[in-house]
């Protein structure tokens, strides 16, 4: 079974720690980064272009629908190629149909990698209305069950219009996650995703001490509020004590419903914009290895790893 969660479910959680692999984010100085002639981000590479670029046709055929296949189709291969490459080895800057083969085909080979079997019960944590992980599951796991937690109407409205039709067991929880109890059998879920969610998490944690709103308005319109919180944390050197307990907290209440052997996959990656903005680039380019400092000796659970996911970008939690 998979559970999502939406961005917003957090909010009852008050406080977060955050370090970085080691070194404090109040240590944070962007002047050890290096930039492109265009002032881009040089950043760790999510994967390697040239094991995916051969492979990517075939997995366009595989998870895109068919109009978006159709439009997939209309660029030239030198474009696919340069739209990949832009993709693995900088911040995005555009959604394009490439960047959902890629996602699409990357969460594929984690399920297959765990060997789930076709009765999957996913759960995913701050899922927005992102479709990436049950567009996925409809081709490698149909009839399966997808559950999402949202608070925010309007973002839970449009991952339904988003997905209507494919063949999932959808199931949507609109409480706050803390009560996931009440919704959730223990040891029912299987997998349990955080796709591109800890990020997420950590502003709306920072949103609920800030009395800020994330359930009735538009996410992105409160993103640069979030930012700011994000600045002032980093700049006072508070970020790690107003954040890491509740999201210890979060993965204790996750893996009550999670079952023995079950895992909690991670990822992440950066967005142009969210740095244009001024989301601290330690920060946003570090969440992975900041998570793992934190949840380093949690009881329950233990770190697994899957040969060909960066240990930068992902994070495998396997429970006991």
């Amino acid at each position: 079974m998979v559970v999502i969660f939406g961005k917003t479910f957090i909010l009852t959680y008050i406080s977060l720690i955050i370090q970085i692999v080691g070194k404090s984010i109040n240590n944070y100085n962007s002047s050890k980064y290096s930039y492109s002639q265009e002032g881009k981000l040089i950043m760790i590479p999510l994967d390697d272009v040239d094991k995916c670029y051969p492979l990517i046709n075939e997995r366009a055929q595989r998870f895109l629908s068919e109009q978006e296949l159709k439009q997939y189709r209309s660029l030239p291969q030198n474009e696919v190629e340069h739209q990949l490459k832009l993709l693995l080895e900088s911040p995005i800057a555009h959604f394009t149909v490439v960047n959902e083969v890629y996602f699409r085909a990357r969460w594929a080979e984690v399920f297959e990698a765990l060997q789930l079997g076709d009765d999957l019960t996913l759960l995913e944590v701050a899922s927005g209305d992102a479709d990436m992980v049950p567009q996925v599951m409809a081709r490698t796991h149909p009839n399966s069950t997808y559950i999402t937690a949202n608070m925010n109407k309007s973002l839970t409205t449009s991952l339904l219009q988003k997905t209507l039709g494919l063949p999932l067991h959808m199931k949507v929880i609109e409480e706050d996650a803390a009560y996931l109890e009440k919704h959730l059998p223990s040891g029912s879920v299987d997998l349990i995703v955080f796709q591109h969610a800890v990020n997420d998490i950590i502003q709306a944690i920072l949103c609920g001490q800030a009395g800020i709103d994330t359930i009735h308005t538009d996410w992105m319109e409160t993103l640069p509020a979030m930012i700011k919180l994000l600045q002032q944390e980093v700049a006072s050197g508070t970020l790690e004590v107003h954040a890491m307990q509740p999201f210890i907290t979060l993965i204790h209440t996750l893996l009550k419903s999670l079952r023995t052997d079950g895992i909690i996959a991670m990822n992440h990656y950066m967005f142009q914009l969210d740095l244009d903005w001024g989301y601290p680039e330690d920060l946003f380019e570090n969440i992975i290895p900041l998570t793992r400092r934190w949840l380093n000796g949690i009881q329950g659970c233990e770190e697994i790893f899957i040969p060909g996911f960066d240990r930068q970008w992902w994070i495998f939690l396997q429970k006991r």
